[in-house]
């Protein structure tokens, strides 16, 4: 097999646990009822200028989703430290803002499709904001491509991008990034998490009101979840069947305690 046409398994993430491989300059990934709506949304970013997001190049004879491959590496469990660096913080919450500011005014196709799956990975409390655009909402450490200098360099994995507020966005990318729980972070990894949350709401300018919503948001996103990963767990998925078996339930606990603790610090009121 040429090397252009063989197939490298890309490492991260959970739903698509092995099912994402490189193929040359390509890669290649499950299609889902969203797909078509994933790339429509995809090209609207890449129209507005942003570079750091996969180009979709349509599907193959298998099916399978292509996309443009974003050189770098993401980040995957145990998480290393470099993956807690301060100025790759703020570059995420640089990018995620970008994100943002491209999505106002995008208007979806008619027939649009979003994310679904055993359970459901939205609570209601994302949908029910003062304003909602369509957001990225997994923007977790395996989906951000680092490049050699540590620096972030591409967004991947819009799979379960859909309108929600967009505090509910910032929600999961700081329950991973601050990070609010010790869920595969290395033990050593000694992290201000106060002062993390607070650089990373500084950057999309938050106020003390967003904050303490990003926080409640937060809650129920975790509170949501415990369940939702048992029905996905149910539904025959190996890789959040491990994940329950690792714990994930009592750790996800503790994080919502952790952050109910610390809710007046971490909003700054």
């Amino acid at each position: 097999m040429r090397d252009h046409e063989r197939e490298i398994v890309l490492e991260g993430g959970r739903a698509n646990d092995g099912r994402v491989v490189r193929i040359g300059d390509e890669v290649a990934r499950p299609t889902y009822p969203q797909t078509e709506t994933v790339e429509h949304f995809l090209r609207h970013l890449i129209g507005r200028g942003l570079e750091f997001v996969p180009e979709p190049l349509g599907s193959d004879d298998r099916d399978r989703q292509r996309l443009r491959f974003i050189p770098g590496e993401a980040p995957t469990p145990p998480y290393p430290s470099w993956a807690f660096d301060e100025q790759l913080l703020i570059d995420v919450a640089r990018l995620q803002r970008r994100l943002h500011r491209a999505a106002e005014g995008y208007e979806p196709p008619g027939a649009a499709v979003w994310a679904t799956s055993a359970g459901d990975y939205f609570p209601a409390e994302a949908l029910a904001g003062r304003r909602s655009i369509v957001c990225h909402n997994d923007l977790g450490m395996p989906n951000v491509i680092v490049g050699a200098a540590g620096r972030a360099v591409g967004v991947v994995d819009f799979d379960y991008c859909r309108p929600v507020d967009p505090l509910f966005d910032i929600a999961v990318a700081a329950r991973h990034w601050v990070p609010f729980g010790d869920l595969d972070v290395r033990d050593g990894v000694d992290l201000d998490r106060v002062r993390r949350f607070g650089t990373f709401c500084s950057v999309h300018e938050l106020s003390g009101d967003d904050r303490g919503r990003v926080l409640d948001l937060s809650v129920a996103f975790l509170d949501h979840a415990r369940s939702n990963i048992v029905a996905l767990a149910d539904a025959g998925n190996l890789a959040f069947r491990a994940l329950l078996r690792s714990g994930y339930e009592a750790t996800n606990r503790a994080t919502v305690d952790w952050i109910r603790r610390h809710h007046r610090a971490l909003a700054g009121t």
